[in-house]
């Protein structure tokens, strides 16, 4: 008899796994449609640092004896920084400023510290001080004024009193922000906990979601709060889905950032003709499945084109676990997944937006999760584990539609003919 299956491949951790689906139709692989690589990533950097958005050169702005803080993003992002800040400090060097006047800020929100090897992957050997934003650190905190939606601003105390501020980053899409990149890099980056807090809070406003800016209050946040710091120069890069840089922006907070959205846009935003039964999906490989922290952002996405009822199954190495003790405490203390939701809705903690973000997923759709976590643990998220393979293939047999989504959490899926859904 043929063979009425297709082997599709599924990134996880630093490798993939392979399933065999029917191929009779049902199923539908759906994939960034992604632009070309550049060949030499660090000259499309100094090719945008030449030509920068709404702004003077780098070297233009900068004086000799300036201090300079340099915003970089932490391990849970696969952004080139070392890429970046070799033309950055090159830039600097001409305009007079030596390395001891410059300081990276690594803007890890409230995720953990990067360690000294990933430090030292992200400075590609330059001579540099690093120093990992603390959001619980009042000594390393300076307010900075209050947006006009109410949130109070306490940022780092490095880059505050810099006199030359630079924020380095990639453009791509964000769950409820809108987008990463950018000035997302100051908050919830280098912010306070309370900050952080407020910010995620928001997660449910009308408006918040990925590929939203204009209507979106959270990204608006974001922006006044890059104003109000004052940031001097970005460097961003948009990468495609093999995480290799496609472009570089640079100049203006603002105007490169948005360069950056039209690129994403393009890359990114999947139409899926109806709901299915069920969605497979992947955060993209390391490090976006590095935790079940990064995952549901994949779960996400897969949700958008799930119809109600139907199923979901991630496969996600999530090599550190949970990514939350908070997250984790929030949904094992409870007695069901809308004891999640009440819980969060009546007091928002953070970390535990994401058990809540997984509790209102599991109310959609049975989720099940692939993973290196131990079962309980992915039970107590109200997870259904799997422990083998032939099991998601199994569910696929029985499904009357598929989408499979192998790099699913920078992928904005859209059913096809509908507008974008708050959550």
């Amino acid at each position: 008899m043929p063979d009425l299956t297709q082997r599709i491949e599924l990134p996880y951790g630093d490798r993939s796994v392979a399933l065999r689906l029917p191929a009779d139709g049902r199923v539908a692989v759906y994939e960034p449609a992604d632009l070309p690589a550049v060949p030499d990533g660090e000259a499309e950097v100094r090719r945008a640092m030449a030509a920068p958005l709404g702004t003077p050169r780098l070297e233009a702005i900068a004086r000799p004896g300036h201090r300079v803080a340099i915003v970089a993003d932490d391990a849970t992002r696969p952004v080139p920084t070392a890429m970046m800040l070799r033309p950055i400090v090159d830039e600097l060097h001409r305009a007079g400023v030596a390395d001891e006047q410059i300081t990276v800020v690594v803007a890890i929100g409230l995720h953990r510290p990067m360690t000294d090897a990933e430090i030292g992957r992200a400075l590609g050997g330059l001579p540099l001080k690093v120093q990992n934003h603390d959001a619980h650190d009042p000594a390393g905190l300076v307010e900075i004024g209050t947006t006009s939606r109410g949130t109070p601003l306490r940022v780092n105390r490095t880059v505050a009193e810099a006199d030359l501020r630079i924020l380095t980053g990639d453009v791509e899409l964000h769950q409820f922000v809108g987008y990463g990149g950018g000035a997302k890099s100051v908050l919830p980056g280098i912010c306070d906990a309370e900050g952080v807090r407020l910010t995620h809070a928001k997660m449910e406003a009308p408006g918040a979601g990925p590929g939203r800016i204009d209507d979106n209050p959270v990204r608006l946040d974001v922006e006044e709060a890059a104003d109000l710091l004052g940031v001097d120069f970005i460097v961003n890069v948009v990468l495609n889905s093999r995480h290799r840089v496609v472009r570089a922006l640079a100049g203006d907070v603002h105007a490169a950032f948005r360069a950056g959205v039209e690129l994403v846009d393009r890359m990114y935003k999947v139409e899926v003709p109806g709901p299915v039964d069920l969605a497979i999906c992947s955060p993209g490989g390391y490090p976006k499945d590095l935790d079940l922290y990064q995952s549901q952002k994949a779960i996400r996405a897969a949700r958008r084109v799930v119809r109600r009822g139907g199923t979901i199954v991630a496969v996600a190495e999530c090599r550190e676990g949970h990514g939350s003790d908070l997250a984790y405490a929030c949904a094992r203390e409870a007695r069901s997944p809308q004891d999640v939701v009440d819980r969060l809705r009546e007091r928002y903690v953070m970390g535990g937006h994401k058990a809540y973000q997984l509790a209102a997923d599991v109310q959609w759709a049975k989720v099940y999760l692939y993973s290196a976590m131990p079962e309980h643990v992915v039970e107590a998220f109200f997870l259904k584990p799997i422990a083998d393979l032939r099991q998601i293939e199994s569910l696929a047999a029985r499904a009357g539609s598929v989408a499979v989504l192998p790099r699913a959490t920078p992928t904005l899926p859209v059913v096809e003919g509908r507008q974008l859904v708050d959550f």
